[in-house]
């Protein structure tokens, strides 16, 4: 069962982003802009200040050479990437002026990588409705399919790739700086060396959380969003992506252990959720009981369980149908 984010979780965000801020600083290239921001990330809490503080001190502590932020091939990727920056001339906003640099090093990799010569054969992957399937890769990394889903696995000693054609799945992804993974869909291409995030491509949009770690998303169309543990982003069907957003881990997972979670959701998006674990789908009688709010869980293995509940908690009446089943209602005698 996954929990919500604890004091703990938020003090280990609160670190995180001071590597990256402390990255930044040392890779010679921190802009006003940047500066402004590290110093509003300061004052904006106690937590902030005493992360920063830990990682000032552990520098002192350490030899350069066993800090992995200040490795020279990193200190050279930021220079790197923000001389690039400055030759195209702008700068991108980001929830976190730090994930700049973040996205910049993946992005140099990727593109080192993708001028190598071969590539790996793709391994297919498909789950049917209502079925859930657990994938070892050969680095130790770990891909769980939820229902309706067909991913393609491309591995070799130079690339991580998955492309996800429709549907969701979650990655365990095992670090490997040279090797980013890469997760593709029709609107947007992910970037990790490791970490734990989920992707969502049903229907005509995208969603990406991220349990642990960084991910740069870089959308099919506009900014490139980069995103810390808690945040998730939707792309929509435009392959724009939107406003960066934390999100309740407790119902973006609940897949993952055979549930389905809501907090205040619409009917309608309740029932589209549910009907990609049914083979026989559940249709709202009158669309205007869309908009009804649903708290609760459900079992998507117990299709029969779920109907009766959502008829219960509005009185509503359920009618089977050969191939549906009809909400609408209840009919006064």
């Amino acid at each position: 069962m996954i929990e919500r984010l604890t004091k703990d979780d938020a003090a280990g965000l609160a670190r995180d982003a001071a590597d990256r801020w402390m990255a930044r600083k040392h890779s010679g290239a921190m802009n006003a802009d940047e500066r402004r921001a590290f110093e509003e990330w300061l004052a904006s809490s106690a937590e902030n200040r005493r992360a920063f503080a830990e990682v000032e001190r552990a520098l002192e502590r350490v030899d350069a050479a066993g800090e992995a932020l200040l490795e020279a091939e990193f200190e050279d990727q930021l220079r790197d990437a923000a001389a690039s920056e400055e030759r195209s001339g702008g700068r991108r906003a980001t929830l976190i002026a730090a994930s700049l640099a973040v996205f910049a090093v993946a992005g140099v990799v990727a593109l080192h990588l993708s001028g190598r010569g071969g590539s790996p054969a793709p391994v297919a992957y498909e789950t049917a409705i209502g079925e859930s399937e657990k994938i070892a890769l050969a680095d130790g990394s770990e891909i769980e399919l939820n229902t309706n889903s067909r991913i393609t696995v491309a591995y070799d000693a130079s690339a991580r790739s998955v492309a996800i054609e429709q549907g969701e799945a979650f990655f365990d992804v095992e670090k490997d700086r040279e090797r980013p993974f890469l997760v593709k869909t029709r609107l947007a291409e992910i970037a990790v060396t490791g970490t734990s995030f989920n992707v969502s491509a049903f229907g005509d949009g995208a969603m990406v959380n991220v349990l642990t770690g960084v991910v740069a998303v870089k959308p099919l169309n506009g900014l490139e969003v980069t995103l810390l543990a808690g945040d998730a982003v939707r792309i929509g069907a435009d392959g724009s992506a939107g406003a960066v957003a934390r999100f309740d881990p407790t119902l973006v997972f609940a897949w993952r252990t055979g549930k389905a979670r809501f907090h205040e959701e619409p009917l309608r998006n309740v029932v589209a959720t549910l009907n990609r674990h049914f083979e026989t789908p559940i249709i709202l009688e009158d669309e205007r009981l869309g908009d009804l709010p649903v708290t609760g869980e459900f079992d998507i293995k117990d299709r029969a369980t779920a109907v009766t509940a959502l008829a219960l908690i509005f009185g509503l009446e359920s009618r089977d149908e050969p191939a549906r089943t009809v909400l609408r209602e209840a009919r006064t005698p």
